[in-house]
């Protein structure tokens, strides 16, 4: 099933997520994954927040469009440490069509997380995926992008997306 995505104002998106309860589920863990995976991948998204979705669960997905078989669910995940180089890279998101910023993140990350069996795992998670984790995780604390960016750096995004919208538009008619 793919999800439609809320919309970029949805008071959700800044709203901090309960923990996905899986002694008494109100989605099939499996299925919140497959959908949640098969909306990011219609989406062309490298990750997906459950409350993206409308969901208010502490659920992401991560991985290749491209490739199903690379995709991730994460349930309740905790960062549980973070290290290495504080890397700017810029970052877009599926609740912000058209808008890229540069945010600053640290390069290596720990993570604990459930997988959709309930087993718990600790895993180091570095460059791109470890961002693309963090970034979703976010997610689950109500805490946008944007949030995290620099106000110059969020001004000269809006200003590119202003331009990459009226190109759409142009392509489009």
């Amino acid at each position: 099933m793919i999800y439609d995505l809320v919309d970029s104002k949805h008071p959700i998106l800044k709203t901090q997520t309960e923990n996905f309860d899986f002694d008494a589920p109100r989605y099939n863990p499996e299925e919140l994954a497959k959908s949640l995976a098969e909306t990011m991948i219609h989406h062309k998204g490298v990750g997906l927040a459950a409350p993206q979705c409308g969901i208010p669960l502490s659920v992401f997905v991560v991985g290749d469009p491209t490739n199903p078989d690379s995709i991730m669910a994460f349930f309740n995940p905790k960062i549980v440490d973070i290290s290495g180089d504080m890397n700017y890279y810029d970052e877009g998101c599926l609740s912000f069509p058209h808008l890229f910023i540069k945010i600053q993140r640290p390069s290596v990350i720990r993570l604990r997380f459930k997988d959709m069996y309930n087993e718990t795992t600790t895993t180091k998670y570095t460059g791109f995926t470890a961002r693309v984790i963090q970034h979703e995780y976010d997610h689950l604390q109500g805490t946008v992008f944007m949030d995290k960016a620099k106000s110059f750096h969020l001004q000269k995004a809006r200003k590119d997306q202003k331009l990459r919208i009226r190109r759409s538009r142009r392509t489009i008619v």
